[in-house]
């Protein structure tokens, strides 16, 4: 009854460090719309509670083992947690990098509108929540159709970037800016990439199946 509690308790640090992290895409998103320097810091002061829940959710996995010696699908699930946290906290730093880089573009006009980015923005802050609701609800479904919005980020960055070009091309006082936007564009990329970490996680602990391994079989049967 004891570790059911304390693993309950867990698992909501765990969704309250989603939910920061999703706001701090958010805030940092909107710093970069808004050209707000304010916002931008704070994102990055905001950042230090994100790494303090980590610290305090592994701790948690950590005195559970200890205590309680679970078995089976609790040891799974605190196991699980442990790894699934590094993604959230590097969630969270891709956050910040998106914020300075907020501050170093609002020295300037914007190179262009941030249609891509923003689409970006809105598609990794639904990763982060779909993917750490199908990690707590065991849900493979709904990490299945995280794991397949990744190709959809991929897609759009690579777009900005082919846009980016055509900019630079065109004007080279623009490499500046532009590069600062191609960063913005791989954090929102990277997010990406640990919001599936963390779907690819809720598989195995519902089906005991690294999906990861899967589908590098796929990919070299193709």
């Amino acid at each position: 009854m004891k570790l059911f509690k304390e693993l309950e308790k867990t698992k909501e640090q765990v969704i309250k460090m989603a939910k920061l992290v999703q706001r701090a895409v958010e805030k940092a998103t909107e710093a970069l719309n808004r050209q707000s320097v304010e916002l931008a810091e704070e994102v990055i002061k905001g950042d230090d509670e994100i790494d303090l829940l980590e610290v305090d959710i592994e701790r948690r996995c950590v005195r559970m083992i200890a205590l309680y010696q679970p078995e089976a699908s609790d040891l799974r699930m605190i196991m699980g947690i442990y790894k699934i946290v590094s993604d959230l906290e590097r969630m969270g730093d891709e956050a910040e990098n998106i914020a300075e880089r907020a501050i170093m573009l609002a020295e300037e006009p914007p190179l262009k509108p941030y249609v891509n980015l923003n689409l970006m923005a809105e598609l990794v802050k639904e990763m982060v929540n779909d993917s750490v609701i199908a990690f707590i609800q065991k849900d493979t479904l709904l990490a299945k159709k995280v794991i397949e919005r990744d190709d959809t980020i991929d897609e759009l960055y690579h777009q900005l970037e082919r846009e980016l070009m055509t900019y630079v091309l065109e004007d080279p006082r623009n490499i500046k800016r532009a590069m600062h936007l191609s960063f913005v564009a791989r954090h929102y990329e990277r997010i990406a990439d640990h919001a599936e970490n963390v779907a690819e996680a809720a598989i195995y602990l519902a089906e005991g199946e690294i999906i990861k391994h899967r589908l590098a079989q796929e990919k070299g049967e193709e």
